[in-house]
């Protein structure tokens, strides 16, 4: 260990030290660092783990209440985990600890996890190494990473799965026997909010059912999920009776359900235009982009390669999904971000880092000044203004970032295997 590595970890110590020092005498007040996302996974682990009714807000109220005791204007009403219960195994840790604790834990992994995928998204993408600090400036100055830090909402580990994907994918597995496996087991973290991946979801299976190699990688994240949905069963066994009754359930004083929300989607849009205001219109845009989506994958099946492609089924993802993309799902966003930056970073003109330098600066500063708008509903703009900005650059930096798939499936080694 160098002597800088040492005075780095001291200082390290050292800030963490003093911040612990300050924050003890507000551990058990709401009103500092306040759980808002992450209290209804915490709430929704301790009833599970008592073998009460996850989904039920009359149960999660109290317990959320308690939380809040010291707050001046608590939650009026409780906040649910509308998640599938193969999402509990991940709450259920949490409600084992004081809720304090678990924000704190819960905080680190996301933090350190997301210090971790802009290193690995930045060696994925060919960023240049003579620029390492680049990858984690944007990646935390992006807007949805901080709301996501702030809110603490579980989309951050269906991030983290998304970039190990794709890093394991990245080279040729031969002599990994358990990199496929542990790659589906990572895809599959996008099942606790199915809506917002459908179009991945639907290129993984037509990948599936040709015969590639990424089968492998299907089947572990599927038995994955069959363990996961399992688990809670153990401590309740009506769980997915529960589910299925709370996401069926009109609206009351204990729950609000997503058919009443507001949605900063195109789907949402779509329903406030059409009279009647019909829940089905949420699902015209998936109606119409998921043959799309297939249409794309078919013209280029023979040398598809998913560290390129998943960027762009993420932005298709996001802007088709029916509900749901607030401001923390958008962390996800990251990775067709960063892709974008490594192209301009390798590309030596200064007046084009400056153009998406400033775009950049002013598409964050926008969003933080919407950031307390009820349900994300000022961000809606995020996902197009991200996906433009993609597709310009990746126009702009062609010569020298040549992108084509089988220009990059020769590059990358991987083919049509992954």
């Amino acid at each position: 260990m160098t002597r800088r590595t040492v005075l780095a970890v001291a200082a390290l110590a050292l800030v963490v030290a003093a911040a612990g020092w300050l924050f003890a005498p507000h551990f058990d007040d709401a009103r500092f660092l306040r759980p808002i996302d992450y209290m209804e996974y915490w709430c929704a682990g301790r009833a599970a783990l008592t073998g009460q009714n996850p989904y039920d807000g009359a149960v999660l109220y109290p317990l959320q209440l308690d939380i809040q005791k010291h707050h001046p204007q608590p939650f009026g009403d409780p906040i649910m985990m509308w998640n599938p219960p193969w999402t509990l195994p991940l709450a259920m840790p949490l409600g084992l600890a004081h809720w304090r604790v678990g924000q704190l834990v819960w905080f680190t992994l996301n933090a350190l996890g997301f210090l971790l995928a802009a290193r690995l998204l930045w060696r994925v993408y060919g960023g240049p190494n003579s620029r390492p600090w680049v990858p984690v400036v944007v990646a935390f100055a992006f807007g949805p990473t901080v709301f996501q830090l702030m809110l603490l909402n579980v989309t951050g580990f269906v991030y983290l799965g998304l970039v190990g994907f794709i890093y394991l994918l990245r080279k040729p597995t031969d002599g990994r026997p358990w990199a496929l496996p542990l790659a589906g087991c990572l895809a599959a973290l996008t099942a606790i909010k199915p809506h917002l991946f459908v179009p991945f979801a639907v290129v993984l299976a037509l990948e599936t059912l040709r015969g590639q190699r990424v089968w492998r990688a299907t089947v572990a994240g599927g038995l994955m999920l069959v363990v996961f949905a399992l688990i809670p069963l153990l401590w309740n066994p009506d769980v997915w009776a529960q589910y299925r009754a709370a996401t069926a359930a009109e609206s009351s004083s204990t729950h609000y359900t997503t058919r009443d929300w507001n949605h900063p989607t195109l789907g949402h849009q779509l329903r406030e235009a059409l009279p009647g205001r019909p829940f089905a219109a949420l699902f015209l845009p998936l109606a119409v982009g998921v043959p799309l989506v297939a249409a794309y994958w078919w013209a280029r099946r023979h040398t598809w390669n998913w560290t390129d492609e998943l960027p762009r089924l993420i932005l298709a993802s996001l802007i088709l999904t029916p509900y749901g993309a607030w401001g923390c799902d958008l962390v996800v966003l990251t990775i067709p971000l960063l892709q974008a930056t490594a192209w301009l970073a390798n590309d030596r003109r200064k007046p084009l880092w400056a153009a998406f330098g400033t775009a950049f600066v002013v598409l964050n500063a926008l969003a933080y000044l919407r950031l307390q708008d009820a349900g994300s509903m000022g961000n809606p703009w995020i996902t197009p203004a991200v996906a433009v900005g993609y597709i310009i650059a990746g126009l702009l930096t062609k010569k020298v970032n040549p992108e084509s798939p089988r220009a990059a499936a020769r590059g990358l080694g991987v083919g049509v295997s992954a």
